[in-house]
């Protein structure tokens, strides 16, 4: 009966020491991705930047591309660009367009190094690819499809418009101008006018004559 209650206190000690080892490993993988590059690095390189033996990672991640899909999921980007997303979920449709793209953008920019690490991995191989676009651009899309989807069923979005599509074209959108501008940084700036045509143009597209930028301007 004791030795029953003494596992039973030891397990949250054991959790928390697993989940620390766990989230040390994301870090040396993170580190060792953007040193090497994924196809070049191995679980030797990273059993040597974590100072442990491979038995530990094959414990904690049976492959290197689950372990790059812990470092997608784990990523504070992630959860930060889903959580401006969500925030703007109560603001008049065209408010929260313009709060959307220009939150994302400010939030990427400030992550810059690390999105474009993603960014080169994703072009070395088909299966990294595909790591990437299931655990950031498809939680992405869902959020901007939630998006709207309430503005629907507000009626401030018209109701024959495809949300599935719309999101992916807004997601592909602010991604690429993001990566446009990294990488001609040297002659290229932000321009806030193209991000307001864009904004602009997104809304008279696909919102209700009510919730258009032109009805906006009128009252």
């Amino acid at each position: 009966m004791k030795r029953a209650t003494k596992r039973r206190r030891l397990s949250p000690v054991r959790d928390r020491r697993a989940q620390r080892t766990r989230s040390e490993i994301v870090r040396a993988g993170l580190k060792v991705f953007a040193a090497k590059g994924f196809s070049a690095a191995t679980m030797d390189d990273i059993a040597l930047e974590l100072d442990a033996t491979k038995g530990l990672l094959y414990y904690h991640f049976k492959t290197k591309e689950e372990l790059l899909g812990a470092i997608l999921r784990d990523s504070p980007i992630v959860a930060a660009l889903e959580g401006g997303l969500q925030a703007t979920l109560d603001m008049p449709f065209a408010d929260a367009m313009r709060a959307a793209i220009h939150g994302s953008l400010a939030l990427l920019e400030a992550n810059r190094d690390f999105v474009r690490f993603l960014h080169v991995q994703a072009l070395l191989s088909g299966k990294e690819a595909e790591i990437v676009y299931n655990e950031v651009i498809d939680r992405l899309c869902a959020r901007v499809e939630q998006g709207i989807d309430r503005h629907k069923a507000s009626g401030a979005v018209r109701p024959e418009i495809n949300s599935h599509h719309w999101a992916r074209m807004l997601v592909s959108l602010v991604t690429s101008y993001f990566l446009e501008l990294q990488v001609f940084e040297l002659t290229r700036k932000p321009d806030p006018e193209y991000l307001d045509h864009l904004v602009n143009t997104v809304v008279g597209s696909i919102a209700t004559n009510a919730a258009s930028p032109a009805a906006s301007k009128t009252r």
